[in-house]
């Protein structure tokens, strides 16, 4: 039972990373990008239609057969639109008697000869109102929102345009946080869940996390066994020793002749203070870049010098030549004493952050206080 319970403390992290970024992907990133003007609904991929049980017969005066566009108004359609995020379902009642799509659509297909296809809506996609209100609404609006799978659902439901001017009125939003218009855009936070798919996206991204996290451990741990480690007694020499010893100093074996030694690095001393500076380098190429675009100038004279003489594309060549150095430094250094290695990877650590706050703080006081 501990053991048990000891395994879910460590799961909980990645399944809390997993609903964490489930929730960014359905929520967070549509949002990102239509107040940033990229729409997150795609362009229209299908057109699904519902034909009427009938054609309508022509009733104009000497009219023989068939009232072509009488039928196609007693049609009611659906048009897909399928984005990488998110995915829309329009559903209109048809525009004589007000019916709504009932079973199996047709969608048109324009291969070498149009060909008709049926289909079934999804069962998250509301095609139909109530009975009770099939003639107060014309129109349903079901955004599918997350990935990969479709994690919730929110609906806009318009009543008949009778207005002279022909604008489409604004509609009733349900299941969803309506945040308002944003370039004739309305903003909506889905939240009506979809189980299968909320489910989905939980488990994919917490695997995912568990993955980013597991498979490096489970490479470091297997390149640390094969380097150094006696065929005898089981005994792995020190990682991070320059050069593997010829016996064991356990047991005195022996080790057996390695072909590709020489290919062969030794554990690096400060994995985790490496990625700090290279995080930190990329933030601060990042904000110089955000600046730099905001009419802002570079006060570092060495950088400013590059950017000037080779551009932004210079300049990061320049800073991720200064973080190599800086790491061989470090490995060097620790080669010979430890400490002073140590000591000069957290020193790289607040030098790289110190612009990467202060320009943090430029760029809030920008943005507040423009004046």
């Amino acid at each position: 039972m501990t053991s048990a319970f000891a395994r879910l403390r460590r799961l909980l992290p990645f399944l809390v990373s997993g609903v964490v970024i489930t929730l960014f992907m359905a929520w967070g990133l549509p949002l990102i990008l239509t107040s940033k003007g990229s729409s997150a609904r795609g362009e229209p991929r299908l057109y699904w239609l519902s034909m009427p049980l009938k054609p309508v017969a022509d009733e104009r005066p000497g009219a023989i057969g068939i009232d072509i566009g009488a039928t196609a108004a007693s049609m009611s359609t659906i048009v897909v639109h399928r984005g990488m995020l998110s995915d829309w379902y329009i559903v209109q009642a048809s525009r004589i008697g007000g019916t709504w799509p009932t079973g199996t659509v047709i969608e048109l297909q324009l291969e070498n000869a149009m060909r008709e296809v049926e289909r079934t809506p999804p069962a998250t996609v509301v095609v139909a109102p109530p009975p009770a209100e099939a003639t107060s609404f014309a129109r349903i609006d079901t955004g599918l929102s997350g990935w990969p799978f479709r994690a919730f659902a929110s609906e806009s439901w318009y009543r008949p345009a009778n207005l002279p001017d022909g604008h489409v009125p604004v509609p009733e939003t349900r299941h969803c946080w309506n945040l308002g218009l944003v370039d004739g855009q309305l903003l909506l936070v889905p939240m009506r869940p979809l189980w299968f798919g909320l489910v989905g996206d939980i488990v994919f991204w917490s695997s995912a996390c568990w993955a980013s996290v597991a498979f490096p451990l489970a490479i470091r741990q297997r390149r640390r066994e094969k380097y150094g480690r006696c065929g005898k007694c089981g005994y792995a020499a020190d990682s991070h020793a320059v050069k593997r010893p010829e016996l064991c100093s356990e047991c005195g074996t022996p080790y057996a002749r390695d072909p590709l030694g020489f290919a062969h690095s030794p554990e690096m001393h400060f994995q985790n203070a490496y990625v700090w500076i290279i995080f930190v380098s990329s933030l601060d190429i990042m904000l110089t870049w955000k600046i730099l675009d905001r009419g802002g100038v570079e006060v570092n004279p060495v950088a400013n010098a590059v950017i000037e003489a080779w551009g932004m594309q210079g300049a990061i060549a320049f800073k991720f030549a200064l973080m190599m150095w800086v790491i061989v430094a470090c490995e060097i250094l620790a080669r010979l004493k430890r400490s002073a290695g140590r000591f000069l990877a957290g020193a790289a650590i607040v030098i790289s952050a110190s612009p990467v706050v202060w320009s943090l703080f430029l760029l809030v006081v920008h943005e507040f206080f423009p004046e």
